[in-house]
């Protein structure tokens, strides 16, 4: 059956024609009159008179095909414009574009200048300081330094989003100037909610920076992102109160416990008289007060307890689990939770089961689980933790299957069931296994009874994922397509069996569906040969279909 292809919108069609004939008809006028006006303010024509968010997607456009260049700049930099990007064109971008910028987009709420790295710190300070509606902002790879982060947060109160990740000239003390004016004695940017700083750590100790990010977190009262490694020893110094004794930990700026003595304790409850703690009892403090944060990355298990009792508001957390169980924490503090990271950094040790209880505390309000590197010792685990979290979107399975203690008189292998396994938001099903067990049959069955529920339960599913399963993928997906109406699995658009048993016959079930496909991986699929491979890719072919096939 033919794939229905997708659909290019009226207003899609006249942007690509556009960008099409943007040398030849668009510029041809303006190279020769104008080109050299780099600080030509007025530009009369159709762009002036085109939607904002037109403009951007034209830039967009013609930043992806490669036909961008200094002069389209000069005519699509518009003066009622709200949201800038020039990802798509940072190699163009330099001092005079960012100064046509600052002189005509008066009015940008939103602006992404990632890895527009030949723009120097000057110019982009000049660029914020001229943009006091920014909301949203992305320098993210750029020479931001230490005075753009002071013109950040002197000029634009309103921001709630900024990301410098990657950016070599960021400090610890110059990351103070975003949030405080030594000059007048005032915080700044107190409007911000998420701030990006990965791989921000050319300057500055360890120590420095978890000084510098717990200045922040007292600084920020509504922060809820905050992306940097040294986050949990910042939360760690917050939790004990181990502020600087003696005072500021940087030449100019407030101490902690200073910073502290300004927080306005119970911030989540919207009071706003500010009790300074007594002297001696910072840690009671922090503890009334709280933090506002949603998400917590890269948590050693023993951490859990300490942060979910500072920061109860978490609905994203990534948890790494040592050699050892640890039964002193759960996942009952955070009742908002909604995804969920379980992983062993190195080599597997800890057990799938071992987990169970503590997910179906929060289970109900998971939409994505995902769990790495874990040991799989019973055969009926991912059935249970499935049933647990019935309203995921996203699952995301990496185990080793440990070979099981059968019994020498083991029974016959008992028929699959028929009831699916409702999940009916789930769109994405990633499963990757290794380990001997995986081979013994019994599991092997079993493994393949648990995957024809998920698959009948799961309407929604776009993505699959199973990656070295030795479970009869032919058969599952047999009983999985001969099911009774509706027919399952139309969603589909990406399928990878990778190293997982399924022959030619499991394949083109999966292709005479009626499913959206687009992309069919059977790398090392140890049943299917090179004429297997010719033959789908003839069929898709024959079917007028848009299928990548890929095998090796």
């Amino acid at each position: 059956m033919s794939r229905v292809r997708e659909v290019v919108t009226l207003t899609g069609l006249c942007l690509q024609n556009i960008a099409e004939n943007m040398q030849n008809f668009w510029m041809k006028d303006y190279v020769m009159k104008n080109m050299e006006e780099y600080n030509f303010l007025f530009i009369e024509g159709p762009f002036n008179q085109l939607a904002g968010p037109l403009v951007q997607e034209l830039i967009r456009i013609l930043g992806e095909s490669h036909k961008l260049n200094k002069g389209c700049l000069h005519l699509l930099l518009q003066p009622h414009l709200s949201e800038l990007s020039l990802r798509p064109c940072a190699g163009l971008v330099n001092v005079a574009i960012m100064q046509l910028v600052t002189v005509r987009c008066k009015h940008l709420t939103s602006v992404d200048l990632h890895s527009c790295n030949r723009v120097p710190g000057p110019s982009l300070a000049a660029l914020m300081e001229g943009l006091p509606r920014l909301t949203k902002l992305c320098l993210a790879d750029t020479q931001c330094d230490s005075l753009v982060l002071e013109a950040i947060g002197r000029s634009c109160p309103r921001l709630c989003e900024l990301d410098i990740s990657r950016c070599k000239k960021v400090s610890p003390s110059g990351l103070l100037s975003l949030v405080y004016d030594p000059k007048s004695a005032t915080y700044c940017c107190r409007a911000l909610r998420v701030l990006l700083l990965e791989d921000v750590k050319p300057k500055g100790g360890p120590e420095q920076w978890a000084q510098a990010l717990s200045f922040v977190l007292l600084a920020l009262p509504y922060l809820e992102e905050l992306s940097n490694p040294s986050l949990p020893t910042a939360l760690s110094l917050l939790y004990h109160g181990r502020f600087t004794e003696g005072g500021a930990c940087f030449n100019g700026f407030p101490s902690l416990a200073e910073v502290a003595q300004t927080r306005v304790p119970n911030v989540m409850n919207h009071q706003t008289s500010p009790v300074p703690p007594k002297p001696g009892h910072q840690r009671t403090s922090m503890m009334k007060e709280r933090l506002r944060l949603k998400k917590l990355e890269d948590l050693g298990e023993e951490d859990v307890p300490m942060f979910g009792s500072l920061c109860p508001l978490v609905d994203k957390v990534n948890i790494s689990l040592g050699s050892q169980s640890l039964v002193t924490w759960s996942l009952v503090q955070w009742p908002q939770l909604s995804e969920l990271t379980l992983h062993c950094s190195e080599k597997p040790e800890r057990t799938l089961e071992e987990f169970l209880a503590m997910v179906q505390v929060i289970g109900k309000n998971l939409q994505v689980l995902c769990v790495q590197n874990l040991l799989w010792c019973q055969d009926q685990s991912l059935t249970n933790l499935l049933t647990m979290c019935p309203n995921l979107k996203s699952f995301q399975g990496y185990f080793t299957v440990l070979r099981q203690n059968l019994l020498p008189d083991e029974p016959e292998l008992p028929p699959w069931p028929g009831d699916p396994l409702p999940l009916p938001h789930l769109h994405t099903l990633r499963l990757l296994m290794e380990g001997d067990g995986s081979s013994q049959a019994i599991f092997q069955h079993k493994l393949g009874g648990s995957l024809v529920s998920i698959l009948k339960g799961s309407p929604l599913l776009e993505s699959l994922s199973l990656c070295g399963v030795t479970a009869p993928l032919d058969g599952v997906f047999e009983v999985v397509y001969g099911s009774n109406p509706p027919q399952p699995l139309q969603k589909l658009s990406s399928v990878s069996l990778c190293l997982s048993n399924v022959s030619q016959w499991g394949a083109s079930l999966i292709l005479r569906s009626r499913s959206n496909l687009r992309t069919l991986d059977l790398s090392h699929c140890k049943e299917v040969t090179c004429r297997d491979h010719h033959q789908l890719q003839e069929r898709v072919r024959r079917d007028g279909r848009n299928v990548t096939i890929t095998w090796m």
